[in-house]
């Protein structure tokens, strides 16, 4: 499983950072650059990673990194590297209980798919109001 496959999944999404690597961004979207906050990254050898990270705009908090830090490890994550308020976290992507939790501890936007029923009253307003279309000469705009 790639990271693609892994965000459309779960339904985030990916961005590049300023390397070229593709991530999944999480908290804080005040941030100058994507890498400068929480993320989830491949990490090469079949499993992702999670890089948890206070970023500059707030002062960092070792109680908040502590209890992630607590949770991260009782879920089976592997700690690759450990700072003060800091650290990333390797796991697998195919352990749904690991996968959900990552997801949750960066801070991801979750999309939330739509509802087929919802999908058809939406399509069918909006044939409804193109019927309704006034031509482009009639407002004003030039045609082609």
């Amino acid at each position: 499983m790639n990271l693609e496959q892994f965000a459309k999944q779960h339904g985030v999404k990916t961005r590049k950072d300023s390397c070229g690597e593709t991530m999944i961004p999480g908290k804080s979207r005040k941030t100058q650059r994507v890498e400068d906050r929480r993320h989830i990254y491949e990490n090469g050898d079949g499993r992702f990673g999670l890089c948890y990270i206070q970023p500059s705009p707030y002062p960092a908090s070792v109680g908040k990194y502590h209890n992630a830090q607590k949770r991260l490890l009782a879920a089976g994550f592997t700690q690759a590297q450990d700072g003060d308020s800091e650290g990333t976290f390797l796991f697998d992507p195919k352990n749904p209980i690991q996968a959900k939790l990552a997801v949750k501890e960066i801070g991801a936007r979750v999309r939330r798919p739509m509802a087929p029923e919802k999908a058809a009253v939406l399509s069918a307003r909006l044939a409804k109001a193109r019927l309704f279309q006034r031509p482009a000469s009639e407002n004003g705009l030039p045609t082609a």
